[in-house]
């Protein structure tokens, strides 16, 4: 069994399907040096921000933007996050051979 089987990476679970993914390589190899640096650049600071995801500020911030949602936001929200839980344990299940959604 390999990682890639159920999406899981070095560093955690993929966020891409097998379409996005080749996108992305076929869009990195485009890339030139100096544009990739400043990708990965971009990415890190991205990365830094998350360090305070539980501060009083950032889940306020998180609870106002929630709030402000129309219902047909917030139900088109919860549905892409069910439908990426279905697919990451169809995944997992697939991956470790329980047999469960095959």
């Amino acid at each position: 069994m390999t990682t890639r089987d159920f999406g899981m990476g070095f560093i955690g679970r993929g966020h891409f399907g097998n379409d996005e993914r080749a996108k992305i390589k076929e869009e990195w190899s485009k890339m030139t040096d100096s544009e990739k640096l400043e990708f990965m650049n971009k990415w890190m600071e991205g990365a830094d921000r998350h360090e305070d995801r539980f501060s009083i500020e950032a889940i306020d911030s998180r609870c106002e933007k929630w709030m402000n949602m129309s219902r047909e936001e917030k139900e088109a929200f919860l549905t892409e996050k069910k439908k990426a839980m279905e697919n990451r344990m169809h995944g997992m299940h697939r991956g470790f051979g329980f047999g469960f959604g095959q």
